[in-house]
C-alpha cells in the first residue's frame, strides 16, 4: 500500500515523508505509545496512512483542493478500517474544536510552523509530544539559495529558535530523514 503511494508521489513530484523520517516517526509511536494523531499537512495522505498502518486514529488537515482528492481516494482505497479523518481546511482558518491527540505531527507550510505549533498544542495531551518535519530544508544554506528561500530559511530557524525556547516544552531535534524534532509538554 504505501509504496504504491510512494510510487504515485515520485511520479507526481508530490513531497512526502523520507524513510528515514517515516521510521522515526513509527520509532516516536511506538516509543510514546501513540494512539491519537492530529496531523497538519496531509498531502496525498501517505504519512497518515503509515501512522493509521501502526495502529493509530489520525485527523489531517489538507487545504490544497487537488491533494483533497489524491488523498481521499488513497483513503478510501487504503484505510479499512476508517482510522483517518481527513480536515479539508486550511488549518490555520480552521475554528472549530478539536479532541485531544497524543501527537501532532506538523508537515505543512514551512514558514506557518509557529502559527501551527501555538494554535493546536492546546489540543495535546498533557504528556502528548509534537514532531515537525522539514527542518534542515534540504540541508539548504542561505548563500546556495534565492531571496525568497532565504527568507523560508530565516522562518525556519526563526521556529527552531522558538522550540529551543519555548517554556512550556523540551525539545530535541534530530538530524534524520529532512530534519525532525519532538516537542514534549515539560511536566507541572
Amino acid at each position: 500500500m504505501l509504496s504504491r503511494i510512494k510510487e504515485y508521489a515520485l511520479k507526481h513530484n508530490v513531497p512526502i515523508i523520507t524513510d528515514a523520517g517515516l521510521l522515526f516517526l513509527k520509532e516516536a509511536i511506538s516509543t510514546y505509545q501513540i494512539k491519537d494523531v492530529l496531523e497538519i499537512g496531509t498531502a496525498i495522505g501517505y504519512s497518515a496512512l503509515a501512522m493509521a498502518s501502526y495502529g493509530c486514529k489520525v485527523d489531517t488537515f489538507e487545504r490544497d483542493e487537488d491533494m483533497i482528492i489524491d488523498a481521499m481516494k488513497h483513503f478510501d482505497m487504503f484505510d479499512e478500517q476508517k482510522q483517518i479523518t481527513l480536515f479539508p481546511f486550511d488549518a490555520l482558518t480552521y475554528n472549530q474544536d478539536l479532541r485531544t491527540y497524543d501527537l501532532i505531527f506538523i508537515d505543512a507550510a514551512k514558514a506557518q510552523y509557529k502559527n501551527f505549533f501555538e494554535k493546536y498544542n492546546k489540543y495535546l495531551r498533557e504528556d502528548g509530544i509534537v514532531i515537525c518535519d522539514n527542518l534542515s530544508f534540504h540541508n539548504l544554506t542561505p548563500d546556495m539559495v534565492n531571496r525568497h528561500t532565504r527568507q523560508l530559511l530565516r522562518k525556519i530557524d526563526t521556529f527552531k529558535n522558538f522550540l529551543t525556547m519555548h517554556s512550556d516544552f523540551n525539545t530535541t531535534f534530530f538530524d534524520v530523514g529532512d530534519g525532525m524534532s519532538i516537542s514534549q509538554r515539560k511536566m507541572k
